[in-house]
């Protein structure tokens, strides 16, 4: 009677924890999103939609969003070092080095985020993962994709 109990029971959290799964799963084909100019990239599963003309990307349920960009005027990963941090006061800077900079805590609209900046020759990468569903774990696998277009 008690096995019977516990498996019961499992099932049930097992059955209430679903909605709760993980939507980014890398296990599943990627596709990438590119930046509006062609510099960037990221990959996200290959099931989102993607909107080629200006870096972005949706999860399935419109619950996880990506913006991938090159901002013309940012050369220097120093310049995204100081501007970031006043952009999104939420934030807490995770990593800074000389090539990669990376930030997390709350986006403009207080929806979790992370933020990601690399220094590529002349030009800087820019991505922000905003999520409601998923993990910071989740949106960590998304940014780390990010390099320089092929």
């Amino acid at each position: 009677m008690h096995e019977k109990r516990f498996f019961l029971t499992l099932a049930v959290f097992a059955a209430a924890a679903a909605p709760f799964a993980s939507p980014v799963l890398f296990a599943q084909a990627v596709k990438p999103v590119t930046s509006h100019n062609g510099v960037c990239q990221v990959s996200v599963p290959s099931n989102w939609t993607v909107n080629t003309m200006f870096g972005l990307a949706n999860s399935a349920d419109n619950k996880i969003s990506v913006t991938l960009t090159s901002p013309p005027n940012t050369k220097s990963l120093d310049d995204t070092k100081q501007m970031a941090p006043m952009v999104y006061p939420s934030d807490k800077v995770v990593k800074s080095t000389p090539s990669e900079f990376q930030m997390e805590g709350l986006s403009m609209n207080n929806k979790p985020n992370v933020y990601r900046g690399i220094q590529l020759p002349g030009k800087v990468c820019i991505v922000e993962v905003i999520y409601e569903t998923g993990t910071i774990d989740d949106a960590r696998k998304i940014v780390l994709t990010l390099k320089p277009a092929k």
